[in-house]
């Protein structure tokens, strides 16, 4: 809740000081002047002081009039002053009970993004100023940031402010601006529609059901902004699951392949994880946990074994030099048959992407055709049709080929182009898994025949060495078993760490998809119901006594998609609804957008809602709308702001309001301009600051 307490005005010229005060009260107030004296911009400098010119449009130009900016006088007569110095002051209050006063300059020293916020009442009481703090609006991060104002206005109103999607895709808060149009209808466009207008230049998709959600606190949005959050958690999971998954991948494909893990996070794996890292081993592939046990068993019977002098193991090392010859030969060839089905393989792949490619060209011509098709395009008919698609007149068969076979149609050709594609995709997916599957077997006798080729040079070196001395072969062969094993570990070591926090991954991505298919579907609750129901009574009432006559105030409804008001309508045995355009008067649509901003206003006495208990109306009696209706609204306005403060300006003749609306709320009057010159105002404030 907010509820503005005292509003100053200061517009200092080399001359004079130029002041205006008004004190606000809590319930109706009621700010009377003649035309052109200055209540809008009294108003609008609420809207200014507060940082919020951007919800009146895009532009960033102070939203307040040259008396504020360029010049000012006391009277029409007068002849106009320069103004050197300008601010804005306003007291404020929130349901917490903090007071602070918030000032801004229009013209002056300080630049004018920048707004200081005083802790304490210093306009409402003659209090000296205590604790202040600076902070920054109109710049990047004002909402979001810890020094940015809108993002401390927020916390001082309560307000926890939903993130939302943007046409681009990104998101961002749903910034202060796109929801002061309800709790603000400025003069110039804010009578302009029933609802708003909201700003559309932030980009936020929706943003009138946004606002009405979020004002309306609807369990709709709650749940909206839990989907939003899941999506975001299970996105940043998927995420994680491809980053550990490729590191495991990489890991696998330097000595093999892997199997058992799939593309994204499961409920399956979050319960059993079970892969399979394989090598290419002699001809098979060879699970690793099964290889690491064998070169274990292996190493261990090296060490074991009894080292033996180059004599007597030389016809076993002449045997083992034989074998590997065979070996080696057997191998390279199989190495080259596999490179040769690498490289037939990789154009296979290729010559499928290029099919994929023209196949989705394909798609999208017929596609294009289609529409053209359905919009009413002849293009592409003549010749079936015998045509001449220039003179439209008649062609002989004899100017065209015959043809026996009848074509397929556009539908039948984009299915069939689809389930090409489905085909072809399918088919490189497979050609891919392929690819991984040869350079892992490539690998895999690379490095057999590698390490062959190293210890048939191993044994020849044993042979010419002394026949006395002790063999040398068998210690070799045991480093390159150690350092095999060593590698293997390695791999094996981090294969599990990195299973481990896969399994955490996919534990956090099945609890966070269970919670997003718990939540209800993206429709309007039970008690979400309720408040449109009680909004719509709200505003029937209203406009039954406001003399609305465009339609009847019964056949006024909401828009469940935007709470947009709409007419429903009886056509025969159904009800039809319909939007309100140019079937309403001018003056009923200002009734309309009375009732709607104050039945949201009062809704807050009957539900749970976000709204800030404030709501402006600058010059209600637009469109020349009778004063009946006027006060009418006026009187609805006093009663509904006994829970909140209804701040309006008008023109009306002050007798008139006095004598309408007696004691209901505090009246605030000026017979000139607002803006008037101090009394004793010489030194004036402007000529202190000069010293």
């Amino acid at each position: 809740m907010i509820r503005l307490r005292h509003l100053r005005l200061r517009s200092f010229t080399a001359s004079h000081a130029y002041e205006a005060d008004i004190p606000f009260r809590p319930g109706l107030n009621i700010i009377q002047a003649p035309n052109t004296s200055g209540k809008s911009t009294c108003l609008q400098a609420i809207i200014y002081v507060l940082g919020l010119e951007r919800s009146l449009g895009p532009q960033l130009t102070i939203p307040l009039p040259y008396a504020m900016r360029e010049r000012i006088h006391a009277v029409e007569s007068d002849p106009y002053e320069v103004v050197l110095q300008s601010f804005v002051e306003l007291e404020i209050e929130n349901d917490r009970g903090e007071i602070v006063v918030l000032h801004r300059d229009v013209v002056g020293a300080k630049d004018s993004r920048l707004i200081q916020v005083t802790f304490g009442k210093s306009l409402s009481e003659d209090a000296p100023r205590s604790r202040q703090r600076d902070f920054y609006v109109l710049d990047g991060g004002s909402a979001v940031q810890e020094d940015g104002f809108h993002r401390y206005l927020a916390e001082y109103l309560g307000w926890e402010l939903p993130i939302v999607a943007r046409y681009d895709g990104t998101e961002c808060p749903l910034y202060l601006e796109t929801i002061f149009p309800m709790l603000f209808v400025e003069q110039k466009r804010g009578w302009s529609t029933i609802q708003g207008p909201f700003p559309t230049f932030f980009r936020i998709q929706d943003v009138a059901r946004r606002v009405m959600e979020f004002l309306l606190n609807l369990d709709v949005a709650q749940f909206r902004r839990q989907r939003s959050e899941l999506r975001n958690t299970i996105a940043e999971f998927n995420h994680r699951w491809t980053n550990e998954r490729n590191k495991l991948a990489e890991a696998a494909a330097r000595i093999g392949r892997i199997r058992g893990l799939p593309q994204q996070p499961s409920a399956e794996f979050a319960q059993d994880q079970q892969i399979d890292l394989q090598l290419y081993q002699e001809g098979e592939w060879v699970p690793l946990s099964t290889l690491i046990a064998e070169i274990e068993a292996l190493v261990a019977e090296l060490e074991a074994a009894q080292l033996e002098t180059v004599d007597a193991v030389a016809p076993q090392l002449e045997a083992r030099i034989a074998t590997l010859r065979g070996h080696i030969d057997t191998e390279s060839a199989v190495l080259e048959a596999v490179r040769s089905e690498y490289a037939a393989e990789t154009q296979d792949s290729q010559a499928l992407g290029a099919r994929v490619r023209s196949l989705e060209i394909d798609l999208r011509r017929n596609q294009d055709a289609q529409k053209l098709q359905r919009l009413g395009s002849e293009l592409g008919k003549a010749s079936s049709e015998h045509v001449c698609p220039t003179c439209h007149q008649g062609v002989s068969n004899e100017l065209l080929p015959t043809v026996e076979a009848v074509g397929m149609g556009l539908e039948e050709n984009i299915a069939f182009v689809k389930s090409q594609l489905e085909l072809y995709r399918s088919a490189q997916g497979a050609s891919g898994e392929r690819l991984q599957e040869i350079a892992g077997r490539f690998r895999g006798v690379e490095r057999n025949l590698q390490d062959k080729q190293q210890e048939l040079r191993s044994l020849r070196q044993e042979l010419v060495r002394p026949g006395t001395s002790l063999s040398r072969a068998a210690i070799e062969n045991l480093v390159r078993q150690q350092s095999f094993l060593a590698q293997l570990s390695g791999i094996d070591d981090l294969a599990i760490s990195l299973l481990d926090e896969l399994k955490v991954i996919a534990v956090g991505w099945t609890k966070a998809t269970d919670a997003l298919a718990r939540l209800p579907a993206d429709n309007l609750t039970n008690e979400d119901l309720k408040k449109v129901d009680i909004l719509t009574t709200k505003i029937h009432e209203q406009l039954t006594s406001y003399g609305f006559r465009s339609f009847q105030p019964g056949e006024i409804a909401l828009s469940t998609d935007n709470f947009r008001p709409l007419v429903r309508e009886r056509k025969g045995s159904e009800m039809v609804e319909k939007e309100i355009n140019f079937e309403v008067s001018a003056s009923d649509a200002i009734r309309l957008k009375w009732a709607y901003l104050l039945a949201a206003f009062e809704l807050r006495r009957d539900r749970a809602t976000n709204h800030p208990g404030l709501v402006i109306f600058d010059e209600p009696g637009q469109q020349e709308i009778d004063s009946g209706s006027l006060f009418a609204f006026l009187k609805r306005a006093a009663t509904a702001a006994q829970a909140g403060q209804v701040i309006v300006s008008t023109s009306e003749p002050l007798a008139s309001v006095r004598q309408e609306m007696g004691t209901r709320g505090q009246i605030i009057d000026f017979p000139g301009f607002i803006l008037q010159p101090a009394v004793n105002d010489a030194p004036n404030e402007f000529d202190e600051l000069l010293g």
